[in-house]
């Protein structure tokens, strides 16, 4: 085996653990698992024993390679970006403990969670969820985050604001409809027949079968458009938005970054939302996952060893709410 990318100045002699590793870009038979050199801890980081990894369309995404500017060709890679689990050491100026039970993303093109311990910086993490127990919580830092950045932070969402949300029941979107609610918007989600129960459970004002109804016929206009889903684009949209009205994408392409530039400057906006961890954000959902104001929904839990199978699944884009890894 190659040697694997070190991530740490220094690694514990003789210390290993296994992990998901690809040595090439491609279909999910390249995920497998091996024996590698467990990191340490830097300046500011912890190292977390992964007790349950979220699985997100970004670590399909990596596996593909489509962002291999950024990751690289340097193999064996661990991708993957959502932890739970338990901090096991605790490097210089980290504020967190030995045995605090944490939750997070981590703030990496390739990422590096799918593996029995990780070495992140502490503002990427936060103290889990008191309410719910780490395999649900490892459902939550990517998704939910990117919900929350994109409602709250680029489109700038309003109390009594209207929001389009295309995608509602994949992992984000079940996330963007909850927030969109608790930051006081008026909800339109756009999902499947079999899942409209689920988005109506979840707050949604109005549901859209998207069997049933075009949406580029509908006869409203919205404050913000979030495309989840990524199946449409701004010029394609724009004429359902307000004056002032923002579409938001989760998807980076050729096409995306020129509709932001394009609108840079216009009163109709293309925004792309690029989800950065951070524990304040993390901190915000807990609360609200602990006030019982904003519900995990966790569609299957994959085994380690089965995490080929969990992409497989992932990419039928059938699954309700998130996809997770266990560890043990």
């Amino acid at each position: 085996m190659s040697e694997l990318p070190q991530y740490g100045k220094h690694l514990h002699p003789n210390a290993k653990m296994r992990a998901v590793v690809i040595d090439r870009y491609g279909g999910p038979e390249v995920l497998r698992l091996a024996t590698v050199p467990r990191p340490v801890p830097q300046r500011g980081q912890v190292l977390v024993r992964t007790r349950f990894i979220g699985v997100n369309p970004k670590d399909i995404i990596v596996r593909k390679g489509k962002f291999q500017v950024a990751t690289g060709k340097k193999f064996p890679l661990i991708v993957g970006h959502d932890i739970a689990g338990e901090v096991v050491e605790a490097g210089l100026g980290a504020d967190l403990e030995e045995g605090d039970l944490v939750y997070g993303m981590i703030n990496d093109f390739a990422g590096r969670a799918y593996a029995e311990y990780a070495a992140v910086d502490c503002q990427q993490v936060a103290r889990a969820p008191s309410t719910i127990g780490l395999e649900v919580a490892a459902a939550v830092p990517l998704a939910s985050q990117t919900a929350l950045q994109a409602l709250r932070d680029d489109a700038r969402l309003q109390p009594g604001q209207s929001v389009l949300i295309n995608g509602a029941s994949g992992g984000v979107g079940v996330f963007a409809v909850q927030i969109a609610k608790i930051l006081g918007a008026r909800v339109t989600a756009v999902c499947s027949h079999r899942n409209v129960e689920l988005v109506k459970e979840l707050g949604a004002d109005e549901v859209i079968d998207y069997g049933q109804t075009e949406l580029l016929n509908l006869g409203e206009h919205f404050n913000v458009i979030f495309d989840v889903f990524g199946n449409y684009h701004f010029e394609k949209m724009k004429h359902l938005l307000t004056p002032r009205g923002i579409y938001v994408h989760t998807i980076p392409s050729a096409r995306v970054f020129k509709d932001v530039a394009r609108t840079f400057v216009r009163r109709q906006r293309a925004k792309l939302v690029i989800v950065r961890s951070r524990r304040e954000q993390l901190e915000w959902l807990r609360q609200h996952i602990d006030g019982g104001r904003l519900r995990v929904v966790v569609d299957r839990t994959f085994p380690l060893g089965d995490v080929a199978e969990a992409h497989r699944y992932m990419e039928t884009k059938r699954a309700r709410g998130k996809v997770v890894l266990a560890v043990d």
